[in-house]
């Protein structure tokens, strides 16, 4: 069998953009990614109030270190796949072959490593036993073959059996979970879900035709070719999660159990926002791959890709920050008050996010991965120059404080690159300004309410929210009309 890169037929011979097909997966995933983020939201907000600050503390510091070694265990070898599968369907056989086999080999090797660091109990047995428990994960990440799907376009199915097994997680838990003396149960559970839906990737990917599960054969043929195109991927999502964990992995050794459990329940709520990023980037992806060669059409689609982006990220910072407090105190209650006044500012840090992924995540489709790699590096080595000097002194403040620095830097270099370099450039603030000053107007009204009214915080999100919309449909109108048209005509 055969490993080596397909070849990558001219543009006028690849499939057209079909903004349907983008339709029709964007709202699939979007609305079962929602519908699995409550019942993710339902699952933490169970497991906060079951177990407390505490156990959560050592639960996400496990998360957190294993997750570093997430990134040896599929270094960029996903996209890459997936970008190839996009551009040549017929090689999905020995692609997936190859994917599969590297992963496998360099989960080992992780897991390894994760049973020798668990040994030396650098954080005490019970935090020694969660890293025994959730390393196994590193293997659903290594079988993970959900990307070969989305280069197929395959995503409706996938993502409802999806949501299906995150929905039987809540019964098992509420079951089988009640307090911190279940944490280790806990921890299993959720590597047991965690299989549940690498199983149903496999037997889709045979059910469609795409894969042939019994003549998959182990090979590593065409992996240098594959390595050398998925490093710079690989740092770059070591720098991402640099940024991510490095906060949790410090506070657990300068501020204890609770200061890791409260800064944590901030940040995993801040990146529940990510449920729309990664919808409309799996809708998006296979699209950006085939106007590579079509300057155009990339500009066109960019622009609309980065315009959609700020429409749904600017006002849930704007309202996030305004609001954020009673959300916490409504899903994980007293115990996590500290939490809630984290998770304002990080809110903020949400409108930053989706402008990033709008003006730098394309480059990865259009084969620029470097460039992302060196902007993400730039951010991830502020991120932890904030995160060792400010955390010792200002405890989980400083972690956010990493978090938007990071962010902002990672948004200006991704601006003054595409710009500079005319990487299908188009204006960035006709997209964002729009967004930018509604969600502004809606937080300055709820702000000048009276301090009386604070009980109805729900009725004024409500109010605010609405408001956004009203002022979307007035300004964006032509546009969402256009869009409609194409949408029915195709």
């Amino acid at each position: 069998m055969s490993n080596a890169d397909p070849a990558i037929p001219p543009s006028g011979e690849r499939p057209g953009v079909s903004r349907r097909r983008i339709a029709i997966n964007f709202l699939t995933l979007a609305t079962t990614n929602v519908s699995g983020l409550l019942v993710t939201i339902l699952v933490s907000v169970y497991v906060r109030r079951a177990m407390g600050p505490e156990a959560i503390g050592q639960v996400s510091w496990a998360m957190a270190a294993v997750a570093y070694l997430s990134v040896l265990v599929s270094p960029g070898l996903l996209f890459v796949g997936q970008r190839r599968l996009a551009q040549s369907p017929e090689a999905s056989q020995s692609v997936i072959a190859l994917v599969l086999t590297l992963q496998t080999l360099l989960a080992c090797m992780a897991y390894a490593f994760v049973l020798v660091a668990a040994s030396l109990e650098p954080r005490g047995p019970v935090v020694s036993v969660l890293l025994v428990i959730q390393g196994a994960t590193l293997f659903a990440t290594a079988w993970n073959t959900g990307w070969a799907l989305q280069a197929h376009e395959r995503m409706v199915a996938p993502s409802l059996a999806a949501l299906a097994i995150n929905v039987l997680q809540l019964p098992a838990l509420m079951l089988l979970v009640h307090g911190p003396e279940d944490l280790t149960l806990y921890a299993i559970l959720v590597v047991a879900f965690a299989f549940g839906t690498v199983a149903f990737n496999f037997f889709y990917l045979a059910r469609r035709r795409i894969l042939q599960p019994l003549r998959l054969r182990p090979t590593l043929a065409g992996l240098r070719g594959m390595l050398r195109e998925a490093w710079p991927l690989a740092l770059t999502q070591a720098a991402l999660l640099v940024i991510a964990n490095s906060g949790i992995l410090l506070l657990g050794f300068t501020d204890g159990d609770d200061a890791v459990g409260q800064f944590a329940s901030a940040y995993r709520l801040m990146l529940v926002a990510n449920v729309v990023t990664a919808a409309l980037w799996n809708a998006y992806f296979p699209a950006f791959v085939r106007t590579e060669r079509s300057p155009e059409q990339a500009v066109r689609l960019s622009r609309e890709y980065l315009g959609l982006l700020a429409w749904m990220g600017l006002p849930t910072a704007a309202l996030g920050w305004a609001f954020g407090r009673h959300v916490v105190e409504l899903l994980y209650g007293p115990a996590f008050a500290p939490a809630g006044r984290y998770f304002e500012w990080l809110c903020l840090a949400i409108g930053f996010n989706f402008l990033n992924y709008g003006v730098v995540s394309a480059l990865v489709p259009w084969g620029r991965g470097d460039l992302q790699l060196r902007m993400t590096s730039a951010a991830a080595v502020l991120n932890l120059a904030v995160t060792a000097i400010a955390v010792p002194l200002y405890g989980a403040w400083g972690a956010v404080a990493a978090v938007f620095a990071s962010e902002m830097l990672g948004l200006a270099l991704g601006i003054a690159t595409r710009r500079g370099l005319g990487l299908y450039w188009h204006p960035i603030l006709p997209a964002v300004l729009p967004p930018l000053l509604c969600s502004a107007a809606a937080v300055g009204i709820i702000a000048a309410l009276p301090r009386r009214l604070d009980h109805l915080w729900w009725l004024e999100l409500a109010g605010g929210a609405l408001m956004v919309g009203v002022c979307m449909l007035l300004l964006e109108r032509h546009r969402l009309r256009y869009a409609w048209q194409a949408f029915r005509l195709r």
